[in-house]
């Protein structure tokens, strides 16, 4: 079985809060011992906790058809889940994790949960874990503890893996239940600074209630006065990647400052009826598809883990469950990885473009072109080129459907 490739080179003397360290944990066994299942390999975080370089996503995942995709997940190997309170499915994720410890078939230290605070936009994320008003007030750390104790309550556990805060611009807070309060069709934002926000958070691990704390959807120049301003450093930022929309800079800055990366959204959101992304669906990945003997998704998953990245997939269909964890016995030639990170840039899938005109905004605001402007293309370049052209990934329809 083939270990995840290193996320960084890293030595045993170097200070972890500068490096992501790596664990290569490919030949790992399940902790109940009763088979024989592949796990995804780790990373050890800056905070010093390990963390599996793929997980599972819950996002649109609802009621029944929720509790079994985890239970199918826990089964199958899965031990890093992503889910957040506005998917509205924490209580089936949380009852069917339970429901595995009782059974034996994973202990809660096995298990990798994460979560994050805000109510903007809510993508793959491990565990589910709500602080409205941490995200949406000025952060009374009385408060913030008060509603942390209460969540975990909920989820009967005494502790969440990772913390994450979900965006960096913060909506006004009327009531739990309002999760976009409107007014004139016009989303109220406040001017809550993120670095309040942070301090509360970093607050929670002192008080043992979080492990690690991180952030989802900052940019650079975010992240840097976020470790010039607080006394620890995010252990992971999660953002939107995928072939073609890799974000190369923004990687590398956290590769050099010690911060994973979290992937939502990559495989491109594929879409089987207007074929988009391209790359998913031409005919260059066909090939890499018959090749390796493997699905797109599994080719772009192992892809991702090799460029130094943590996918978190969602799928509810028990073969694509499987499909996706079992990426670690294989490997792309650097040809083929050669030509899937050649793949022409295309622009983000998740913009939230309703709070554009805040200050904290993250990303760029040149919204004037057309969003899918290759989604018709006629003629697209062979994956297996080493300069290939605009190609987008799709996979099967339940497994496609990522944030």
């Amino acid at each position: 079985m083939i270990s995840a490739q290193c996320l960084t080179s890293c030595d045993d003397e170097e200070d972890e809060n500068s490096r992501v360290a790596v664990i290569l944990g490919g030949d790992q066994r399940p902790p109940c011992g009763a088979k024989n299942i592949l796990m995804a390999p780790k990373i050890k975080l800056s905070s010093g906790y390990e963390m599996p370089v793929l997980g599972f996503g819950t996002y649109k995942l609802r009621g029944y058809q929720c509790t079994t995709a985890v239970h199918c997940a826990v089964e199958t190997g899965f031990r890093h889940f992503d889910t957040a309170y506005y998917y509205e499915n924490e209580k089936e994720v949380g009852e069917a994790l339970r429901t595995q410890i009782k059974m034996g078939n994973v202990s809660r230290e096995n298990i990798f949960l994460t979560t994050k605070v805000s109510n903007l936009f809510i993508e793959n994320l491990f565990i589910f874990f709500f602080i409205l008003k941490l995200w949406n007030t000025h952060p009374d750390p009385r408060d913030v503890q008060r509603v942390c104790q209460q969540q975990l309550d909920l989820l009967g556990f005494n502790y969440i893996d990772l913390y994450l805060m979900h965006f960096p611009v913060g909506y006004k807070h009327l009531c739990d239940e309002i999760l976009k309060p409107m007014s004139d069709d016009k989303l109220q934002t406040t001017d809550v600074d993120y670095i309040d926000t942070w301090r509360a958070m970093e607050d929670l691990v002192k008080l043992g209630l979080v492990r690690s704390i991180g952030l989802s959807n900052f940019n650079m120049e975010q992240m840097q006065r976020i470790i010039q301003c607080s006394s620890s450093k995010p252990v992971v930022n999660q953002v939107e990647i995928w072939p073609g929309f890799l974000q190369k800079d923004l990687v590398d800055y956290c590769r050099y400052n010690g911060i994973a990366v979290t992937a939502y959204s990559p495989l491109g959101q594929p879409n089987r009826e207007d074929h988009s992304p391209i790359y998913f669906f031409s005919e260059g990945m066909k090939r890499l598809v018959k090749k390796y003997k493997r699905s797109a998704s599994q080719i772009v998953l192992r892809y991702l883990v090799d460029y130094g990245v943590i996918p978190i997939p969602k799928a509810a269909n028990p073969l694509h469950i499987k499909e996706n964890l079992n990426i670690f016995d294989f490997k792309l030639e650097e040809a083929d990885s050669r030509a899937l990170r050649g793949i022409k840039p295309k622009k983000r899938i998740v913009k939230y473009e309703m709070v554009k005109d805040h200050p904290f905004y993250p990303f760029e605001r040149d919204v004037d072109e057309d969003d899918q402007p290759d989604i018709k293309s006629i003629v697209e370049p062979e994956i297996t080129n080493p300069q290939p052209e605009d190609e987008e990934e799709k996979e099967e329809d339940t497994n496609m459907n990522d944030e």
